[in-house]
């Protein structure tokens, strides 16, 4: 058992003055916490769910197992078994957390929303669910973007749970949150593995399934609507942190999996989405979002698709690709380069960037890009028909690359 304390906290209402020793504190020094994370960075959190705990660099705390090191809070719901418990857990051992009005919807909406996480790809969720957030094996390329996905999920509804005192920020208790980078990153059971650029990524893929969503005014409580304007310089400046968190199992995750390749590298601009999702929707719900490739850009490769055919023969060099964005649109080259990795990242386009080797292994035909240096990635089609073609071409040389080449024919 990582934690020694963990079969008394999970069954706390039956031995409480065992607990009551170990939660033992100064409600001077608690009364003023707003939050777990804060409430945890004064008591001994160690003593509470039995193990070592250590400051590190930054002052953050951590518990500390045989193998690893964990997060304060989530180690405490770990032992605590659900969300549910803390409103009841609360009041009864540190009653001088005043907890806001709708504190235990709160609880109530993070536990169903963690609870519906797949556990394994033989669970019953949907593929499109799979494919966002369960590695396929150990090898698999999306692994890591897989897992931080996960993690985020589970920090977005941890963040609902964490802030104890305060305001109900919407109308329909329990749904309103106030998401930053930072507020996620210290919620994440793997920082270590996440950057803020992948963080923001995530969201928005959240955002665009619904599970996530900015705050309407019309959805927001008076409380809520002082946060939408923050002073910035002396300025009142629009806030987008403000957001209503959903249910992960009425969110569409088909719109997330059916239109983009999981690659948490890669953002998604605002043209996109406003070709799938309606010029008003993305502006209302992503204002926040600016930049990245736009439409010219978009429908320069769309015809560029449309004259190529679907042959499996590459379409162009990812340079020469940055160059025409670079020349369209007068963005520097890296950025240019990111533009390519947007329209990639684009599942209807049916483009992937791959590298020369990973080309010929797959069995596109190099053609007159045989010559170009090794290091040198290329744009390939993606179609059924084109990747039909690299099939007929690996017939009989290597099982697993047919067939994972059959794989991307029915994603």
């Amino acid at each position: 058992m990582r934690y020694k304390n963990k079969k008394l906290l999970t069954s706390w209402a039956d031995d409480i003055d065992k607990v009551a020793i170990l939660t033992k504190h100064s409600p001077v020094k608690t009364a003023r916490k707003s939050g777990l994370d804060s409430l945890f960075s004064t008591v001994s959190i160690g003593k509470i769910v039995g193990a070592k705990e250590r400051k590190e660099l930054n002052g953050k705390k951590v518990i500390l197992t045989s193998n690893s090191k964990a997060n304060p809070v989530i180690a405490f719901l770990e032992c605590l078994g659900s969300p549910t418990q803390l409103p009841e857990f609360l009041k009864a051992f540190y009653p001088e957390l005043l907890q806001r009005k709708n504190y235990k919807q709160a609880c109530q909406v993070a536990t169903s929303n963690i609870l519906q996480m797949p556990s394994g790809r033989g669970s019953g969720a949907s593929q499109a669910i799979k494919n966002l957030f369960v590695p396929a094996n150990k090898y698999d390329p999306w692994r890591d973007d897989k897992k931080l996905m996960s993690d985020v999920w589970q920090a977005v509804n941890l963040i609902n749970v964490n802030q104890v005192t305060g305001h109900q920020l919407s109308k329909e208790p329990g749904r309103g949150i106030y998401i930053t980078k930072d507020l996620i990153m210290s919620l994440l059971e793997r920082p270590e593995k996440a950057t803020k650029a992948k963080i923001a990524n995530a969201l928005v893929l959240m955002r665009v399934a619904g599970a996530i969503h900015l705050a309407q005014l019309d959805e927001l409580t008076d409380e809520g609507k002082k946060l939408t304007r923050v002073n910035h310089n002396s300025k009142l400046v629009n806030s987008h942190h403000v957001y209503i968190l959903g249910d992960f199992n009425t969110a569409n995750w088909d719109l997330v999996a059916a239109n983009f390749n999981l690659n948490l590298n890669t953002p998604i601009s605002k043209a996109l989405l406003m070709s799938l999702l309606g010029e008003q929707v993305a502006r209302d719900y992503f204002p926040d979002l600016s930049g990245g490739v736009g439409k010219n850009e978009i429908d320069f490769f769309m015809t560029l698709k449309d004259k190529k055919g679907y042959t499996n023969e590459p379409i162009m060099t990812a340079k020469a690709a940055a160059d025409t964005i670079s020349s369209l649109s007068g963005v520097k080259d890296r950025t240019s380069r990111q533009w390519v990795d947007q329209i990639c990242n684009v599942k209807p386009i049916e483009m992937a960037k791959m590298s020369k080797a990973s080309a010929r292994r797959l069995g596109y035909v190099l053609g007159n890009y045989k010559d170009t240096r090794p290091a040198e990635k290329l744009i390939v089609s993606t179609t059924n028909e084109a990747l039909k073609m690299c099939v007929e071409k690996l017939a009989g040389k290597n099982d697993q690359l047919i067939k994972a080449l059959k794989v991307r024919m029915h994603r």
